[in-house]
C-alpha cells in the first residue's frame, strides 16, 4: 500500500484511493452482474469475487480470462471480472488482491520504479513464506532480484492459505528459484 500511495498515479489512478474490503468487493460484483442484466441467482455475486480474487492470484488479467473462455459461462465471468476492474478504477479503488497485483504492474511498466525500490529493499525478510502466493512471489522475486538478499521463514507443514492461492512449492522449492535468480 506504501508503495502504491507514492506512485499508483503511474497506472492512471490517484494517490488518495480507498482500499476495498470484501463487503465493498461483493457490493461492487453485485451492482456489475447488474449492469450487465445478469441473473442474479445464475451469476451469484459471492461467487464471482471469489473467482475474480482466484484470477488475480494466478496473476490472470480479464483478457487471459477471456482468451481461455471454453463457454459462455467463462465469457461472462471475463465480462464480470474486467466490468469490475474498470468499476474499481473509475471510483479510485482497489481490492486487496490490487495491493500485491498492481506493484507488479508498475515494475512491469516502469523498471525505473522498480529499480528505486530493488535499492531502497536491499534486505529482504520473509515470515510465513508457505503462504505466498503467486503474485507475492513475482513481487519477492522482483524487488530481491538485484541484490539477492533475501532470507524466507517458514513451514511447509504449516502452509494454511491454500484456498486463498498460497503455493508451498514456493518454499519447497525457495533453493531451485534461488539459483534461478542468480
Amino acid at each position: 500500500a506504501q508503495i502504491l500511495r507514492k506512485e499508483i498515479k503511474q497506472l492512471g489512478y490517484n494517490n488518495n484511493f480507498t482500499i476495498y474490503d470484501q463487503l465493498d468487493s461483493r457490493s461492487v460484483v453485485k451492482m456489475v452482474i447488474n449492469e450487465l442484466n445478469l441473473d442474479i441467482k445464475q451469476y451469484i455475486p459471492k461467487t464471482y469475487q471469489a473467482k475474480i480474487s482466484n484470477a488475480k492470484n494466478l496473476l490472470q488479467t480479464p483478457e487471459i480470462i477471456r482468451n481461455l473462455a471454453e463457454n459462455v459461462i467463462d465469457e461472462k465471468f471475463a465480462e464480470i471480472y474486467d466490468k469490475y476492474q474498470q468499476t474499481l478504477k473509475k471510483n479510485n479503488c482497489l481490492d486487496f488482491d490490487d495491493l500485491i497485483i498492481l506493484p507488479i504492474d508498475l515494475f512491469e511498466k516502469f523498471p525505473n520504479k522498480l529499480e528505486y525500490y530493488q535499492k531502497k529493499f536491499q534486505y529482504v525478510l520473509v515470515d510465513e513464506y508457505q503462504d505466498t502466493n503467486k503474485p507475492q512471489f513475482e513481487f519477492l522475486h522482483a524487488i530481491s532480484s538485484k541484490h539477492k538478499d533475501i532470507f524466507v521463514v517458514g513451514d511447509d507443514d504449516q502452509s494454511i492459505y491454500g484456498w486463498r492461492g498460497a503455493e508451498v512449492k514456493n518454499i519447497l522449492n525457495f533453493f531451485l528459484d534461488l539459483i534461478v535468480i542468480v
